[in-house]
């Protein structure tokens, strides 16, 4: 019998859970950051790491593809040992409860400061709290189901995104490597990192109840993150001049204010909370696959005590803790630095430690 029958996910709800896990908070200072090192080639760049952090990806569908009915928390311990096994695995808990963490701190953090700037910190954290508990206590099929009604509802805001394009530039995106490939490869060291989240394949694959279609859902959840990236990326830089584009610190949130109808004005202010629920997504996503290896780790089938423990900690510290603007900025280095390991090398290493164990076992048999 399978080990996670009882939690089959579709097709749909794999390609949501993994394109949920990528887009997060560093979208809004995505393209200051690429201006500011690749200049107006940073789509160039971004096209880039799509490429690696695909490549990545069908290396753990590879691995994963060897053993069908485990996640990395049970393909850990077999491959290294109980006790190296045991302290990977605390590894990947702790990165996955440290990308929760950075993702709703800052989210809290930009609804502070764009629409409630007289609210307390620990408020808006109390207002997050509850759905965050009430959908991550469910298992993966559930919160698959509101990956993929969340994007379907507020997707039409991308559209009502691009509406600046009527005020484009276009000659901002002229010449193209303007200033060589130099900037555009430099700019890699940042934008590999915001294509985060297809690591968590390693959780899902198990789940996935067509197993034959993983390749392709994971190529259309990174091609759909591309996409959306790309879309931001063009706008802000057609909005903004060369000068300009590097010297805003949020020109995601900047550019909303330009739109505006005779029948409603601060679309802005609809978009931003659009983006906040679809942000929801990688808080339930990272924080149920923590407490799920912590579960594992620990032998019990119910993950909710974990949960619980987790979002009283969040509260609490709420009451005593607000990081500011550039605490943010270097909780986030340390999460880019973090998931270079976690996504990018061990991925890698795995693929190689699998194949040869089960090549020289092969030889063995033989």
């Amino acid at each position: 019998m399978k080990k996670y029958a009882l939690n089959d996910i579709t097709f749909m709800q794999y390609v949501f859970l993994l394109h949920g896990a990528q887009i997060g908070v560093g979208l809004i200072s995505l393209p200051s950051m690429l201006g500011e090192i690749a200049g107006m080639d940073g789509w160039i760049t971004l096209i880039i790491s799509w490429a690696i952090s695909l490549g990545v990806s069908l290396l753990i569908i590879s691995t994963m593809k060897k053993h069908p009915e485990d996640t990395i928390y049970d393909l850990l311990p077999r491959y290294f040992g109980k006790v190296a096994g045991t302290g990977l695995n605390v590894i990947f808990i702790l990165y996955f409860l440290y990308a929760f963490y950075i993702t709703f701190t800052t989210s809290v953090f930009i609804i502070n400061l764009q629409q409630l700037p007289k609210t307390p910190n620990y408020l808006i954290v109390l207002l997050f709290a509850l759905p965050l508990y009430t959908v991550a206590r469910s298992h993966i099929r559930v919160i698959g189901r509101y990956a993929e009604l969340t994007y379907w509802l507020f997707i039409w805001l991308l559209l009502l995104y691009m509406y600046p394009i009527r005020d484009a530039v276009w000659v901002n995106l002229l010449p193209v490597l303007r200033e060589g490939w130099v900037p555009v490869l430099q700019g890699l060291k940042m934008t590999v990192f915001s294509f985060l989240g297809f690591e968590t394949a390693f959780i899902l694959y198990p789940f996935l109840k067509h197993k034959e279609m993983a390749v392709k859902g994971i190529v259309i959840a990174n091609s759909m993150t591309l996409i959306i990236y790309l879309i931001i990326v063009l706008v802000c830089f057609l909005f903004f001049s060369p000068d300009d584009i590097a010297n805003i610190k949020y020109p995601t949130i900047k550019v909303l204010k330009v739109i505006e109808f005779r029948f409603f004005e601060r679309f802005d202010v609809i978009i931003l909370l659009g983006y906040i629920i679809m942000l929801s997504r990688i808080w339930i996503i990272y924080v149920y696959y923590s407490v799920f290896g912590s579960s594992q780790l620990l032998g019990k089938q119910d993950h909710r005590s974990h949960l619980r423990i987790v979002v009283l900690v969040l509260v609490v510290l709420s009451f005593f803790y607000s990081p500011t603007s550039r605490q943010i900025t270097l909780l986030d280095k340390g999460l880019s630095r973090f998931g270079f390991f976690t996504a990018y090398l061990f991925p890698v290493l795995l693929w190689i430690v699998v194949s040869l164990r089960r090549r020289f076992s092969k030889g063995a048999v033989q």
